[in-house]
């Protein structure tokens, strides 16, 4: 070997161990949650601990949240890269003109819906006439119910609507004072099976009333400035929801180390993991994970337009982009 040659390869090591620092240092994103820790985070708390996000060269710090609304305007204010939250909480504060859009659906359908005891002899919206049902005041229920009950052919007269606080609904239940109540099925059925009661559930979803419930969201202007790093945390957070549903008891593992103060038992996660997982694969096997096409979205539009009071100034398009979704569609099994 020259003098030349010895010189150049020294040169070229150099020119490696110089260039290796920028090549792995990491994107920080701050997550900012829409609650604190329950079945709803297991995807993330997976991708955490199973080293899905160092994968993609990501540093992701997970911060438990005080609500949807908040997590949004964090996020707007750039107090949070990213933001988990109700995708209706998200869609009234970029409707008040906060420069934010949603990046992925992550429970592409909401848990909303109608849940009732057996006995009650309920199976089906019909079944609703001349019955009691309990909503709560001021909850995303309230404008929904006449919505659902219209898209299946019941007429809201028909049905005795009972205004009741949510921590009122299984006493209501238990005691016959009402048939039903609409709230979402981690909430009531989770804590009658843990008292040995069968209860059932009718999803808003999946009879007639599409809506996102928990999206990703993140400012224009971080997206424009660095979108790659979103990218690459969405494409890793859909992978951390696959890995937690393949295995529903490490997911719940993962949550309870990244999240060792969380109230909730184990069995409760775990009970709770099969509604979460629900919504992130409304559609079953073969359904994307943390992605809603556009067509979906038009339809939503409609829910959110009228029942929901969304301004029609502005088209759809305008709050959501798939612009960081997977190139390559990770798929629900």
């Amino acid at each position: 070997m020259t003098h030349r040659t010895k010189l150049s390869c020294t040169a070229a090591v150099l020119a490696l161990l110089m260039a290796a620092p920028a090549a792995m240092a990491q994107d920080t994103i701050n997550l900012m949650m829409n609650w604190t820790a329950d079945s709803a985070h297991l995807g993330f708390a997976v991708a955490q601990e199973a080293g899905i996000y160092a994968k993609h060269n990501l540093e992701v710090v997970l911060n438990e949240g005080r609500g949807s609304a908040v997590a949004a305007q964090l996020v707007a204010s750039g107090q949070a890269d990213v933001g988990l939250a109700d995708t209706v909480a998200i869609l009234n504060v970029a409707a008040q003109g906060a420069p934010i859009e949603i990046i992925s659906t992550v429970w592409k359908s909401g848990q909303f819906g109608v849940q009732f005891l057996k006995s009650s002899g309920i199976e089906t919206p019909a079944d609703l006439v001349g019955k009691k049902l309990a909503v709560s005041p001021g909850s995303a229920m309230q404008p929904l119910v006449p919505v659902f009950l219209r898209a299946n052919g019941v007429e809201e007269k028909d049905v005795e609507i009972v205004t009741a606080n949510t921590n009122t609904f299984l006493g209501l239940l238990e005691s016959g004072q009402v048939d039903a109540v609409s709230d979402t099925p981690e909430k009531v059925l989770v804590p009658m099976a843990a008292q040995g009661k069968e209860a059932g559930n009718i999803y808003f979803y999946t009879h007639g009333v599409p809506l996102a419930s928990l999206s990703l969201v993140a400012s224009s202007a971080t997206l424009e400035k660095n979108g790659d790093a979103y990218t690459r945390f969405v494409t890793a957070t859909a992978e951390g929801w696959k890995q937690a549903m393949a295995n529903p008891e490490a997911a719940v593992d993962a949550l309870l180390k990244v999240f060792p103060d969380t109230t909730h038992s184990r069995e409760a996660l775990l009970q709770g993991a099969a509604y979460s997982f629900n919504s992130i694969c409304p559609g079953g096997a073969g359904d994307v994970i943390g992605v809603t096409d556009a067509a979906t979205w038009e339809q939503m539009y409609t829910v959110l337009t009228g029942a929901l009071n969304l301004p029609t100034d502005r088209p759809i398009t305008a709050y959501y982009t798939l612009d960081h979704v997977p190139a390559q569609p990770v798929l629900c099994d």
